[in-house]
């Protein structure tokens, strides 16, 4: 048979050791045998078909962070190997052995209760820790995102992770409360003297489907955001996206060298200690990195694109203070619930000063989200910034009823200082700042005119 090999779904769950061993057996009678295990993957090598028996045990000694040939480790396969099991690979805690179906080896435990034990203090309490550490940081997302903040609506990913989030939770929280039924009936059944029931292949299979389909599809509803984000707006993905990879692979290489290459449970520190340096020495010159890609790889244009409502400063002033333009800067974006929303600036040289004006605008699919984008967007401007955990230039928002009656707009609020208004019509939201007159007529006139006549109802 040629030599060759195929990767599956692993998928099992820790407590689902022992149906693993009826998959391992069926994959063997159809001329597959496991050559490694991975924590959703598995490769198998192509065999002749053979009647196998397989054996997983729970070997204490082991862990996540734990080398995989440790001189514990040696030993133990080499008992196992005694009583007739032939060793195959390792995951952690679980040790994977095979036999001869015909062959009559020694069962590796024979004391089951202590066997259960065993499976309470690692694997059981292994897996429980990590559904519940998932579970908090998908509470601690929400307490992020709810009440809904405006600049989610901003982006796809944005959008995607305010309405699938909480459905991820979901699953993970099925899982959890699977596992301590689980405890809590092995606990039961240890206090009648009786055997924990293991899973069979049919409820492990069943309980991977519940876990990782709905995962899966947000998973894949999420990449599909992220790359919509990338094409819109690049900078974004680089500053927020790129540290994320590069943290999960040094953390998957730390894991690795230490499965791999470490010998004793001392080298793990050696280790820890060495990505620690690495972080130190490339944290600078990450941040570089990404303030220059911030920087230069953007979507940030030097001309407004058509298409989108834009006034400018000699626009506002009907063309009295033309000047001379000396910078201009224009990012678009958009979302499924913000389907056209955008960031212009310019400066100008009048007469030898420099005076400028900043425009957002957003216009979403619907005045409700319009309104939320309204209240983010004063608020923010109320709160100020956060800098070494104090708030700098707060502002004091008003709003004005006579005003709002004049623009005949929904909502209206400006700074005190009279320098920055923000404006909701219909679906559309303006917030404006700079050195005009807002109580102008003709620069109302103009600004009504220009950006928020679109969708307006009154």
């Amino acid at each position: 048979m040629k030599n060759k090999s195929k990767y599956v779904f692993w998928g099992f769950f820790s407590l689902d050791y022992k149906a693993m061993e009826a998959y391992l057996e069926d994959m063997a009678s159809k001329g597959w045998m496991l050559e490694k295990v991975g924590r959703m993957t598995a490769r198998f090598k192509a065999i002749e078909p053979l009647n196998l028996k397989f054996y997983v045990d729970v070997f204490k000694e082991g862990g996540p962070l734990t080398p995989e040939n440790t001189r514990e480790a040696q030993e133990y396969r080499s008992l196992c190997q005694e009583s007739g099991w032939n060793y195959i690979a390792s995951q952690d805690y679980l040790q994977f052995f095979y036999a001869q179906a015909d062959q009559d080896p020694v069962p590796i435990q024979t004391d089951q209760a202590l066997e259960q034990k065993i499976v309470r203090s690692t694997l059981w309490k292994h897996e429980l820790l990590g559904f519940l550490f998932t579970l908090v940081f998908l509470v601690y997302l929400l307490a992020k995102l709810y009440p809904l903040n405006h600049t989610f609506l901003l982006s796809f990913t944005g959008v995607t992770a305010t309405f699938l989030f909480p459905l991820m939770g979901l699953p993970v929280l099925l899982i959890t409360i699977y596992d301590l039924v689980w405890m809590l009936r092995a606990r039961r059944s240890i206090k009648k003297g009786l055997f924990i029931e293991k899973p069979t292949l049919k409820a492990a299979k069943r309980r991977i489907r519940s876990f990782y389909v709905p995962v899966s599809i947000i998973a894949f509803i999420y990449l599909l955001a992220v790359i919509a984000d990338a094409f819109f707006m690049p900078n974004i993905i680089l500053v927020s996206i790129l540290p994320a990879i590069a943290g999960i692979s040094i953390g998957l290489g730390l894991r690795y060298m230490i499965k791999k290459r470490a010998t004793e449970r001392n080298d793990v520190v050696q280790y820890v200690a060495i990505v620690i340096i690495i972080f130190l020495f490339l944290g600078p010159i990450t941040t570089s990195s990404l303030t220059w890609m911030d920087r230069n790889l953007t979507n940030r244009k030097d001309i407004i694109p058509e298409g989108y409502p834009v006034v400018t400063l000699y626009d506002l002033t009907g063309g009295a203070k033309q000047g001379t333009l000396t910078s201009r800067e224009f990012r678009p974006g958009m979302s499924p619930l913000t389907p056209k929303h955008y960031n212009y600036w310019e400066t100008r040289d009048i007469d030898g000063k420099t005076e400028g004006i900043r425009i957002n605008y957003y216009k979403t699919i619907n005045p409700y989200f319009a309104e939320i984008v309204f209240n983010g967007v004063t608020e923010r401007l109320e709160r100020g910034i956060k800098w070494r955990g104090e708030y700098l230039l707060t502002k004091t928002i008003i709003t004005n009823d006579d005003m709002k009656n004049l623009w005949n707009v929904d909502n209206l609020a400006l700074t005190e200082e009279r320098d920055e208004i923000i404006l909701r019509r219909g679906n559309i939201v303006v917030h404006l700042e700079g050195d005009v007159d807002f109580e102008k007529r003709e620069i109302r006139d103009t600004i009504i005119n220009k950006l928020l006549s679109d969708d307006y109802r009154r």
